[in-house]
């Protein structure tokens, strides 16, 4: 996990001149290096940043600078986003005519919702979400479409270079069972709190924000907020909520599924730096009791940090007793034999399964010393 925090330029965090330019802030030319824009496309908002340098009147630009890390990266997002938007536009309407209702998650509904043009926002495949009663049927209409399920992930399916992600459920609790104690929140929330509209020209089920929004939250922390795209995406939709009623319905959203700390990590951040206009009572609202260590993680993530393991942290803390969080760890640290496998088939992780705990136990290890050395400084 790359410091954003400790990756400087002019003397600011790039992630916090990210959010600078994101939130209307105006860009200096000398700024804009080659780091500037490789650690940009890994946050997933180099698009975005090139839209909003563009709205400035295009500050001066080495020229070099421009072809190597801005025009040749967006020329393949492009690309790709383009051919995920007409195969998630087909899947759309196949599922239709079999009578199968499919919520999009995430960057398909969220592009098309939010974000002007679509094609701002990355995307990596498409993330279906299906009632489980549903899974036979979708999976024979994708084979029918030429798609073919992957080994060890039975509801991951792949035709060329597009990957279609099933959930019958958001959270993932298929491999984290103890996620389950964290929310209420669950599949048939998506179908029963939505109304009709249209994503890619076809009609399709758009859930409601105060369902949309806890789940966007949810999500961000359960990566630890490792890119700023899913912060932008929060921004987004908090711009976009009616300040009469909308932040209500949202805010009766966020308490019954309970993610009050993700959703206030999330929106002050936005807040503090994204432009997105919080209501401060809200923020008050969802600000949880917190001890000098998690006092000492909000600060690090506010000052645009991505601070290590702060998913587990913060889960850890939202489960329901001591003996909970326990589980929680010892699921955390050593999943399911299905999900070992998974890893396993991975070839992106070095050592497979156990070599990829290993160097995390290793990092938790040194974090965990850090931190001690830093309580008996005080």
């Amino acid at each position: 996990m790359r410091n954003y925090a400790s990756t400087k330029a002019n003397g600011k965090p790039l992630r916090a001149q990210y959010a600078h330019l994101l939130a209307g802030g105006e860009a200096r030319p000398d700024c804009l290096t080659d780091e500037f824009w490789e650690l940009a496309w890994q946050e997933g908002a180099g698009a975005c940043l090139w839209h909003a340098l563009q709205g400035q009147g295009m500050p001066l630009l080495d020229a070099g600078i421009v072809a190597r890390c801005v025009e040749q990266p967006l020329r393949g997002q492009l690309a790709h986003t383009l051919m995920l938007r007409t195969v998630a536009a087909e899947v759309l309407r196949l599922f239709a005519d079999a009578g199968v209702d499919v919520v999009m998650l995430r960057g398909q509904a969220v592009a098309d919702v939010l974000y002007s043009p679509p094609t701002l926002r990355p995307q990596t495949d498409i993330d279906l979400l299906l009632r489980e009663e549903d899974i036979q049927q979708a999976g024979e209409v994708l084979a029918g479409a030429g798609f073919a399920s992957l080994p060890h992930h039975p509801l991951l399916f792949a035709r060329g270079k597009v990957l279609l992600d099933v959930h019958t459920e958001p959270l993932g609790i298929e491999r984290i069972a103890s996620w389950a104690l964290l929310t209420p929140l669950r599949a048939g929330d998506f179908f029963t709190h939505a109304s009709s509209g249209s994503l890619l020209g076809v009609p399709a089920i758009l859930p409601d924000a105060a369902v949309t929004l806890p789940y966007l939250c949810f999500h961000a922390m359960k990566h630890s907020f490792e890119r700023l795209l899913w912060l932008w995406d929060i921004a987004l939709l908090a711009g976009s909520i009616d300040v009469a009623d909308g932040w209500e319905e949202v805010r009766a959203g966020i308490e019954a599924y309970a993610l009050q700390r993700p959703c206030f990590y999330a929106l002050s951040y936005a807040n503090a730096h994204l432009a997105a206009k919080v209501p401060q009572s809200l923020l008050d609202e969802l600000r949880p009791p917190m001890g000098w260590r998690e006092r000492s993680m909000f600060l690090r993530f506010m000052q645009h940090e991505q601070v290590p393991f702060l998913a587990e942290r913060v889960f850890a803390r939202m489960q329901p007793d001591a003996l909970h969080r326990l589980a929680f760890w010892r699921e955390t640290i050593w999943p399911s034999a299905d999900v070992r496998r998974q890893v396993d088939a991975d070839p992106s992780a070095r050592g497979g399964f156990a070599g990829k705990r290993l160097a995390q136990i290793s990092r938790a290890a040194l974090l965990l010393l850090r931190e001690m050395t830093a309580l008996f400084r005080r």
